[in-house]
């Protein structure tokens, strides 16, 4: 779970990063800022790292909204656009708009190389077995917990003992 965390994090970090890399050369050159493109995404920056807290806090409902949204939504929309840019010829990195030489289409490419191996091996992290047994155990959102039994969670009809989750 750390390192899915993590994972989602670093994507998300990616993505606030080719923002910046996207608007900067624009505004170095005397552009307008684009503030209604930098206001839409600082919304989905914001609101999934809210879904990152809430991944890490074992809400089970947010693993399934970050993985349709960065993985579904986010990684296919990198994907069809790299995809576009091979079949018309310039390249994959055209596809996204990556054009001209230098550190700037270096930072860019080395962007899309970590949000996507981010998001892939997130998504991985996020089903596996221990995943399981994390969102199991915090028992949020899972049915009415026993007072009686220390307050256990009834997960799928069967009470759940934390302290063997976690070793503790």
């Amino acid at each position: 779970m750390r390192w899915s965390t993590f994972l989602w994090a670093s994507a998300i970090a990616a993505g606030i990063i080719e923002t910046s890399l996207a608007v900067a050369p624009g505004l170095a050159e005397g552009a307008a800022v684009p503030w209604l493109a930098l206001s839409v995404r600082g919304l989905l920056y914001t609101f999934s790292a809210l879904l990152v807290v809430w991944f890490a806090r074992g809400r089970r409902w947010s693993r399934v909204t970050l993985v349709v949204l960065m993985t579904g939504v986010g990684l296919a929309s990198v994907l069809a656009s790299m995809g576009l840019g091979v079949l018309s010829g310039p390249g994959a990195f055209a596809g996204l708009g990556y054009e001209g030489p230098g550190a700037t289409l270096v930072l860019r490419i080395v962007h899309t190389v970590v949000y996507v191996a981010a998001v892939v091996v997130a998504t991985v992290m996020a089903f596996l077995p221990a995943s399981g047994r994390y969102f199991a155990a915090t028992g949020v959102e899972d049915g009415p917990s026993h007072p009686e039994d220390g307050g256990r969670p009834d997960v799928g009809g069967a009470v759940i003992d934390r302290a063997l989750l976690t070793g503790g």
